[in-house]
């Protein structure tokens, strides 16, 4: 990003910036670009991103593995 495009990224809310940090990194960029075209350090970034969440399983899916876990 250009300087005033760091600026304007940084001027956003935190939730803003969090959904702007999501789509450069889903984009493929690597944590270094991503801090490039922010302005934040790469170690900030994986902060504020943090992991990834997990996949969300439906509870009747988890029922029926440990349904079927427990039959001999």
């Amino acid at each position: 990003m250009e300087r005033a495009e760091q600026l304007q990224f940084q001027s956003l809310p935190a939730a803003a910036q969090h959904e702007v940090l999501w789509r450069l990194a889903l984009s493929g960029l690597t944590v270094e670009q991503v801090a490039e075209r922010t302005g934040w350090s790469a170690e900030r970034i994986r902060r504020t991103i943090g992991p990834e969440p997990a996949p969300a399983i439906a509870p009747w899916r988890t029922l029926r593995r440990t349904m079927a876990e427990a039959r001999p």
